[in-house]
């Protein structure tokens, strides 16, 4: 079933992508990679739809520590997953890394990230 958070999160993804199509050849012409930039997108998508969904299923538990360990449980899960994503990145490019689109990501999972504490926030005041 799909909550607002999960429409925010598809709509977020598809503007991303849908200004990835449009900028193609401009990113291509200053040596950004389209195809790198546009798999972090959707991961970070994945990987924060996850993470958002077991921060907000805490919020339901009384108990204060259960939210808090799930905030950082999401964090953890996000951190290492897209950490192992670079990693593996890098280790089979070696010396073909496109750091455009690393900066890209890193400037994707701030996005992301951004967007979720701020919806998360305003479920958690409800």
């Amino acid at each position: 079933m799909m909550n607002k958070t999960t429409y925010v999160f598809v709509l977020l993804l598809l503007i991303v992508q849908g200004m990835f199509t449009l900028s193609r050849t401009w990113l291509s012409a200053h040596e950004v990679n389209v195809t790198i930039l546009s798999g972090a997108n959707f991961l970070l998508f994945l990987v924060t739809i996850l993470s958002a969904g077991i921060t907000a299923k805490s919020f339901t538990n009384p108990n204060l520590q259960a939210s808090i360990r799930a905030v950082m449980l999401s964090f953890m899960i996000k951190f290492f997953v897209l950490a192992l994503a670079a990693f593996i990145y890098i280790y089979r490019e070696r010396k073909a890394v496109n750091l455009p689109a690393l900066y890209g990501a890193a400037f994707l999972y701030i996005v992301y990230t951004g967007v979720e504490i701020r919806l998360l926030l305003r479920a958690l005041k409800k």
